[in-house]
């Protein structure tokens, strides 16, 4: 039970604001949360029916790259997998579709003020606003190229930060409630991380 709190798969809401408050410290709220630095928090939603979501395995890397004036450009690449056959969908015949096409609406967000410089793999114009103190970068694909069982898509962010680079960096991704399967690398003058997100994490 604690794990699946830790890891957002439980969230909870409580009339009584000081049992909020306590659920907020803990952060099994899932807020999006302040932060003094760089952030990211990438939320996928499935507009197709069927439950492909079980089988897509998401690979998200990060590039940050330092200007000499101080600029920090980021370009983030979202690499999505369905490495399962598809289902048989007869639901005539009492089957059940599971692993269906996969039509994600993506939205991103980011440090407030960043601008979207390039993005690529979105069937519609990206759109860019502000909501829950976060810029947020707005795409969406599966009208025309759906991710298909045994298939693959890919979504790349281009975008620069709002404030240049400091003697610390520091970045918090917050994890999208509900989720599994999203591995992670993050790549910063020459270092590097990789691991899969399973709880909200600060570097």
């Amino acid at each position: 039970a604690f794990r699946n709190i830790q890891e957002k798969h439980i969230l909870f809401y409580f009339f009584n604001e000081d049992l909020q408050k306590t659920i907020e410290f803990l952060n099994a709220g899932g807020r999006i949360r302040d932060y003094d630095g760089d952030y990211l928090h990438i939320n996928d939603c499935n507009f197709a029916g069927a439950k492909s979501n079980m089988f897509i395995r998401v690979n998200v890397s990060q590039e940050i790259r330092v200007e000499s004036n101080g600029e920090i450009t980021k370009t983030i690449t979202i690499d999505y997998k369905n490495p399962a056959p598809p289902s048989n969908c007869n639901l005539e015949a009492g089957e059940l579709c599971l692993n269906g096409l996969y039509r994600n609406w993506v939205r991103v967000y980011v440090p407030k003020g960043s601008e979207l410089l390039e993005i690529k793999g979105s069937e519609i114009e990206a759109k860019t606003y502000e909501e829950l103190g976060k810029t947020v970068f707005e795409a969406f694909y599966g009208d025309k190229a759906p991710l298909r069982p045994q298939g693959k898509a890919q979504l790349v962010f281009k975008y620069k930060l709002p404030f240049k680079a400091s003697k610390e960096y520091r970045l918090l991704i917050q994890k999208q409630p509900g989720t599994y399967g999203y591995d992670y690398e993050v790549k910063i003058d020459g270092q590097q991380q990789v691991f899969e997100l399973k709880t909200d994490k600060e570097l």
